[in-house]
């Protein structure tokens, strides 16, 4: 249904990220606005307040639709001078700003439900009351089905958030109507408890969204099967010997920037290394829609003074553990002296006084072998790349 439902409405064309955001916001609206409009009129049809009260709270849903289609309005702004890589982290603002609407709404769930255990009070059985939340849980249920069916299209954060609102409204109601149905055979007060259990469900998933959301703000290590896909792909190309300090930036969810160094064989001409760099990025672009730059870190392979150095060293570091590898390996004329410069990638549980007692460990035994070098090593972390100092 909702399938067809979403068809109909593009007329079977492909939706833009944005529209789908736009048809999300507006079909939450609509429903809450009916649902406001339907509990007051019942409500003060009947004299209930708790409908009426809960037809208010339906209004304010209108908060979370209006946060949505703004994040989704300012997303899609192109480029400009003070923005060069769009807005489109504008999505995950909104999405942080829905799930603090979430956190709170847990939190009057938990102190309304809390304040029903210590101070129970009768609940009036009423059948048009039962009425209208069954009709509410089953408008916020499909919401939450559509939101899921409209989230397979784009995968957004926003959407989510709005499907987890539609989730906590659902549960929330039906505390309510638990409490009328059981309120004719008990006087316990079981919509406190259910409205706890509730409460604590919504502000876990709340403040998971909140987190999942604030990383993606501040930035946080890419998908690990993105990343592999992507440096797999890159080693694919002949002549490409490694690849290493692969970084993906993230500016919204269909604006990323990645940035990687690759090792090729001095002996290739500048022509040759251009044109085959300029075919993996233009490739990287049309398979995973993300903007590669590319760095070239040329080897001498027929250095013979490069190749002894790097051999001894090897074997010297073979001796640790924490080390994941090394990139960068060069030797350079530094004031009359060779140099041996590389970046070593050290185990993420290592503490930087640790890592300086393991370099001069390094150098003192590769001094032993040849002194006329001097070490240059830069140590980072394997999940990180900020250099350790």
């Amino acid at each position: 249904m909702n399938e067809y439902i979403i068809k109909l409405i593009f007329k079977n064309k492909t939706p833009s990220r944005k529209s789908i955001g736009y048809l999300s916001a507006f079909t939450g609206a609509l429903c809450n606005v009916f649902l406001f409009i339907t509990k007051l009129i019942i409500g003060m049809a009947v004299n209930s307040i708790s409908i009426t009260a809960d037809a208010f709270n339906n209004l304010s849903d209108l908060g979370t639709n209006f946060a949505s289609f703004m994040g989704f309005k300012y997303a899609d702004m192109p480029a400009d001078k003070h923005h060069p890589f769009g807005h489109g982290r504008y999505e995950y603002i909104s999405t942080l700003l829905i799930s603090v609407i979430i956190l709170f709404f847990s939190y009057e769930l938990l102190h309304s439900s809390t304040g029903r255990i210590l101070n129970p009070e009768p609940v009036k059985f009423e059948m048009a009351a039962v009425i209208i939340l069954i009709i509410s849980i089953l408008v916020k249920l499909w919401m939450a089905f559509f939101n899921k069916k409209l989230n397979t299209l784009i995968t957004s954060k926003n959407i989510d958030a709005v499907l987890l609102d539609s989730i906590a409204d659902m549960l929330a109601t039906f505390t309510v109507l638990l409490s009328f149905i059981l309120s004719r055979y008990s006087i316990l007060p079981f919509d406190g408890i259910a409205g706890i259990l509730v409460a604590l469900f919504i502000g876990y998933n709340g403040f998971s969204l909140m987190k999942d959301t604030v990383n993606s703000l501040i930035g946080t290590q890419p998908d690990e099967k993105l990343f592999t896909d992507i440096q797999d792909f890159i080693l694919s190309f002949e002549n490409i010997a490694g690849a290493h300090d692969l970084r993906i930036h993230d500016y919204g969810p269909e604006t990323k920037l990645c940035t990687v160094h690759v090792e090729m064989s001095a002996q290739h001409s500048f022509v040759y290394a251009h044109t085959l760099i300029d075919s993996i990025e233009n490739e990287i672009k049309d398979k995973y829609g993300i903007d590669l730059l590319i760095h070239v870190d040329p080897i001498d392979e027929s250095c013979n003074a490069t190749s002894f150095a790097k051999g001894k060293l090897e074997e010297i570091l073979d001796k640790y553990d924490s080390i994941k590898g090394i990139h960068d390996f060069r030797v350079v004329n530094e004031r009359g002296r060779k140099a041996v410069v590389f970046d070593m990638v050290v185990d993420d549980k290592m503490k930087p006084s640790d890592v300086e007692k393991m370099k001069e460990k390094i150098e003192m035994d590769f001094y032993k072998i040849d002194k006329s070098y001097k070490l240059v090593i830069k140590a980072e972390k394997e999940s990180t790349f900020v250099e350790m100092k």
